[in-house]
């Protein structure tokens, strides 16, 4: 079992960014000596928190991150030229010395799209298209395509990959159309746990498995990711405590949005089945029903906004000691 966090860079406008990205880049190191398995870098535009961009963040955590895969977790690719995008993950991965990982979504915010001028009934299509080719590319073969938003002829990318082929692709993905694309077009399908329906990760799991097979994949040999809210304390009582305001007001922020008004009016069912904030016995537990399920590499957001440094990082010190060896 792996386990990563994200970095989850958001931030209220009027806060001092450089000293976020600071205690951020602290909390990044703490986590690579502490042994965790991977960090993800998140992706919005004209945001209604301070948000720095991916990439940029990305080059600025492989210095900091020790042997950590470094990954998008996403990156809204249907906003993004796929050559651009090639090339800079092509360029990352040399960065980094082959930790990188190229995570993908569609994207959600009607704003993002406007800005873009991209018609957001297109994204699926877009994202199709674009994982296509950058994989075309990444192969160091010259591209010939006639595509419906990205025709290529004769094209070919500055840097090749260090990795073969280039870096895994992980595609976010909630309904069951996007699970089976994830399944036909990444390396990973990159499960949100935090929705509040207990069926929704065993039916898309089933959902994805066969998709894998139509698709003339193993399913016993893919990487299963999920990512889920997490926050370590002696006991439940002392986590709820000390991270449920932090965490109630971090997703009241996230539904201003329409696409997620959802979450402010159920979020009490977030926390009753998604929100992972306990005591290392309870962890244990509810990360064994998710390894039960399949899953083999826990992503968590350590914090929310407003939380001390110091207890994000306790939190990740305590879960370290007291939940790894229980997976590890």
């Amino acid at each position: 079992m792996k386990f990563g966090i994200m970095a989850s860079h958001q931030y209220p406008h009027t806060d001092d960014l450089g000293k976020h990205l600071s205690d951020l880049f602290g909390t990044v190191e703490l986590a690579a000596e502490l042994g965790y398995d991977s960090v993800w870098t998140i992706n919005h535009f004209q945001s209604n928190l301070a948000t720095p961009q991916p990439i940029s963040m990305m080059a600025s955590l492989i210095p900091r991150s020790g042997n950590m895969t470094l990954g998008t977790g996403i990156l809204l690719l249907p906003l993004f030229h796929p050559v651009h995008v090639a090339e800079e993950f092509a360029s990352l991965d040399h960065l980094s010395g082959g930790r990188v990982v190229l995570g993908v979504g569609a994207g959600y915010r009607e704003n993002e799209f406007a800005a873009f001028g991209i018609d957001p009934d297109t994204r699926f299509r877009r994202l199709d298209e674009s994982l296509r080719l950058i994989r075309a590319l990444w192969s160091g073969q010259t591209v010939y395509q006639e595509g419906e938003f990205y025709p290529l002829s004769g094209a070919s990318i500055g840097v090749r990959p260090l990795t073969p082929g280039g870096p895994p692709i992980w595609v976010g993905a909630g309904g069951r159309k996007a699970v089976r694309r994830a399944a036909r077009l990444g390396d990973a399908w990159y499960a949100p746990g935090n929705s509040p329906n207990p069926r929704f990760l065993p039916d898309q799991l089933a959902v994805y498995d066969d998709a894998l097979v139509e698709s003339g994949k193993d399913p016993a040999t893919v990487e299963r990711p999920v990512g889920v809210e997490l926050y370590c304390a002696p006991t439940t009582e002392q986590a709820v405590e000390e991270a449920l305001p932090h965490a109630r007001t971090e997703y009241a922020t996230y539904a201003e949005y329409p696409a997620l008004r959802w979450q402010r009016d159920r979020f009490d069912d977030l926390v009753a089945n998604t929100l992972l904030l306990g005591s290392p016995e309870f962890l244990i537990e509810r990360i064994s029903a998710l390894r039960d399920l399949g899953f083999n590499h826990i992503i968590f957001r350590p914090g929310w906004l407003g939380m001390p440094t110091e207890k994000v990082r306790a939190s990740l010190r305590l879960f370290a000691s007291e939940v790894f060896p229980a997976f590890r």
